[in-house]
Protein backbone atom coordinates (compact mmCIF):
# COMPACT_ATOMS: atom_id res chain seq x y z
CA UNK A 1 0.00 0.00 0.00
CA UNK A 2 2.85 2.38 0.86
CA UNK A 3 4.48 1.72 -2.52
CA UNK A 4 1.24 2.48 -4.38
CA UNK A 5 0.81 5.72 -2.44
CA UNK A 6 4.41 6.70 -3.18
CA UNK A 7 3.96 5.97 -6.90
CA UNK A 8 0.74 7.97 -6.92
CA UNK A 9 2.53 10.87 -5.23
CA UNK A 10 5.39 10.75 -7.74
CA UNK A 11 2.96 10.64 -10.63
CA UNK A 12 1.09 13.61 -9.18
CA UNK A 13 4.30 15.59 -8.74
CA UNK A 14 5.33 14.79 -12.32
CA UNK A 15 1.91 15.81 -13.60
CA UNK A 16 2.02 19.13 -11.75
CA UNK A 17 5.59 19.77 -12.91
CA UNK A 18 4.77 19.04 -16.54
CA UNK A 19 1.49 20.96 -16.40
CA UNK A 20 3.21 24.04 -15.02
CA UNK A 21 5.85 24.25 -17.75
CA UNK A 22 5.37 27.20 -20.06
CA UNK A 23 5.85 25.92 -23.58
CA UNK A 24 3.69 26.49 -26.61
CA UNK A 25 3.55 22.91 -27.84
CA UNK A 26 3.30 20.54 -24.90
CA UNK A 27 2.64 17.49 -27.06
CA UNK A 28 6.23 17.71 -28.36
CA UNK A 29 7.89 17.79 -24.93
CA UNK A 30 10.12 14.80 -24.36
CA UNK A 31 11.22 13.34 -21.03
CA UNK A 32 13.96 10.84 -20.19
CA UNK A 33 12.84 8.03 -17.90
CA UNK A 34 14.52 4.92 -16.59
CA UNK A 35 12.13 2.27 -17.94
CA UNK A 36 11.95 -0.76 -15.66
CA UNK A 37 10.05 -3.49 -17.49
CA UNK A 38 7.47 -5.13 -15.22
CA UNK A 39 8.70 -8.58 -14.28
CA UNK A 40 12.17 -7.91 -15.70
CA UNK A 41 13.88 -5.21 -13.60
CA UNK A 42 17.34 -6.43 -14.70
CA UNK A 43 16.52 -5.01 -18.15
CA UNK A 44 16.10 -1.40 -16.95
CA UNK A 45 17.07 1.09 -19.65
CA UNK A 46 16.61 4.74 -20.53
CA UNK A 47 13.89 5.79 -22.93
CA UNK A 48 12.66 9.15 -24.17
CA UNK A 49 8.88 9.54 -24.03
CA UNK A 50 6.24 12.19 -24.50
CA UNK A 51 5.54 14.22 -21.39
CA UNK A 52 1.96 12.99 -21.70
CA UNK A 53 3.13 9.41 -21.04
CA UNK A 54 5.05 10.18 -17.83
CA UNK A 55 2.22 9.45 -15.34
CA UNK A 56 1.56 6.03 -16.87
CA UNK A 57 5.25 5.11 -16.75
CA UNK A 58 5.65 6.28 -13.16
CA UNK A 59 2.56 4.30 -12.20
CA UNK A 60 4.19 1.01 -13.20
CA UNK A 61 7.54 1.70 -11.55
CA UNK A 62 9.65 3.68 -14.00
CA UNK A 63 11.76 6.55 -12.60
CA UNK A 64 12.23 10.08 -13.91
CA UNK A 65 15.66 10.75 -15.36
CA UNK A 66 18.44 8.43 -16.48
CA UNK A 67 19.03 5.03 -14.93
CA UNK A 68 21.66 4.95 -12.21
CA UNK A 69 24.83 3.13 -13.01
CA UNK A 70 25.35 0.22 -10.66
CA UNK A 71 28.63 -0.62 -12.36
CA UNK A 72 31.71 -1.57 -10.40
CA UNK A 73 34.31 0.03 -12.67
CA UNK A 74 37.40 0.19 -10.51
Amino acid sequence: MKQKMMLFGLALIAFVFISSSETDNKSNEKVVVCHIPPGNPENAHEIVISSNAVPAHLAHGDKLGPCSCTCNDE
